[in-house]
């Protein structure tokens, strides 16, 4: 391994266990035991599990690295696995960077402001890596790699805690939550999103941004959100199936839980888009506006009075906000909550894909009326 290229090898870590389950690289972090119950239940998310390693291996062998060389890749993505606390994914991304040495402060800063406080992303960071030498697929790859190591590691987080493996609690935060720009405040209203970054032309895109954009966020329009991710399709060739794998999969947790779980970490993470499209979704299938004013007046201590709700709210605060210490408790309260462990799994995963698209969002463009 030089300090230019990355050999694939079995860097991905995939493995074979006894019973013939092809372990994918979450489920070797995780430290699953042969036999686990938790292998067979991530496996009725084929989909999503598959989509997940693709964007991983996109992202971190890509076809076409452009300014953000594989080495870079990996020395940031363990960068992203140190912050959330996850030793074991940190160790895997510092295998992949070899001796690819350090990366430039300019992105390290970037990722680190991404990474814990996206909500305070700003038109200027982009200019900023701009004036650091990275183009719009320079920019778009570092917001993926950013968003995937987040989802990883909430992933990961969350299947121990399943496991019985939880870290340490803390208390989640429970305050009144604030929206990235406060005077913009959170909403059940339709609202737009203004990129930072010119979208592709539609017209002018190549074969492969075209086959990216085939299958849209809820397969939707292909709108500005879209066609900006699509300066760097390799990687929204899966992220986008994964989405809707994760949000819109048939059976398991009902659809409004996913899109609470969803609406709390929008809200958490200050992404005003994200909580108006998924809060009105929650109230469209609920009829329910009671759970999400108090969430937006209140944060989840306003959920008190509702035990799914709150179990949910309180095991979502965490994930977003500490991931490595979602505890055995967060995992007994959804059980008392009469969720199943196939119904945590997918609140698990509803968190992490949202700790993704919040990171988008927020670090390429923001909300408007």
């Amino acid at each position: 391994m030089t300090s230019q290229t990355i050999e694939r090898g079995d860097a991905t870590g995939a493995t074979v266990t006894p019973d013939g389950i092809d372990r994918d690289l979450i489920d070797r972090l995780a430290g699953f035991a042969d036999g686990s119950p938790l292998l067979a239940l991530r496996a009725t998310r084929a989909d999503a599990r598959a989509r997940a390693q693709a964007a991983h291996d996109a992202l971190l062998f890509p076809q076409r690295p452009g300014r953000l060389p594989a080495v870079k890749r990996a020395t940031l993505a363990a960068r992203l696995a140190e912050l959330s606390g996850d030793a074991g994914l940190a160790a895997h991304y510092r295998v992949l960077a070899g001796d690819g040495g350090d990366a430039r402060p300019a992105l390290v800063a970037h990722v680190e402001r991404v990474a814990l406080f996206p909500r305070d992303s700003r038109p200027e960071h982009v200019r900023a890596l701009e004036a650091a030498g990275l183009d719009a697929h320079a920019i778009v790859a570092l917001s993926q790699l950013i968003a995937l190591v987040s989802f990883q590691a909430r992933v990961l987080a969350g299947l121990r805690a399943l496991d019985g493996r939880g870290g340490e609690g803390v208390e989640p935060f429970v305050g009144v939550p604030v929206p990235a720009v406060p005077a913009f405040a959170f909403t059940t209203d339709t609202l737009e999103w203004r990129p930072w970054l010119t979208p592709v032309v539609l017209d002018e895109a190549s074969e492969e941004q075209r086959r990216a954009l085939a299958v849209t966020p809820s397969n939707t329009a292909i709108g500005a959100y879209s066609l900006v991710l699509a300066h760097e399709p390799e990687s929204l060739l899966h992220r986008t199936p994964l989405f809707n794998g994760i949000l819109y999969a048939p059976r398991g947790l009902p659809r409004s839980d996913r899109e609470f779980a969803s609406a709390v970490e929008s809200v958490l993470n200050g992404c005003v888009y994200c909580a108006s499209v998924h809060t009105r979704r929650f109230v469209e299938l609920t009829g329910e506006r009671g759970p999400v004013e108090a969430l937006f007046a209140q944060g989840i201590a306003g959920l008190s009075d509702q035990p799914r709700l709150s179990a949910i709210a309180r095991a979502a605060a965490r994930l977003t906000t500490t991931p490595a210490a979602l505890a055995n408790d967060d995992v007994a309260a959804l059980r008392s909550a009469g969720l199943s462990d196939g119904d945590i799994h997918d609140v698990i995963l509803s968190v992490a894909i949202f700790a993704w698209a919040n990171r988008l969002m927020l670090s390429l463009g923001e909300a408007v009326r």
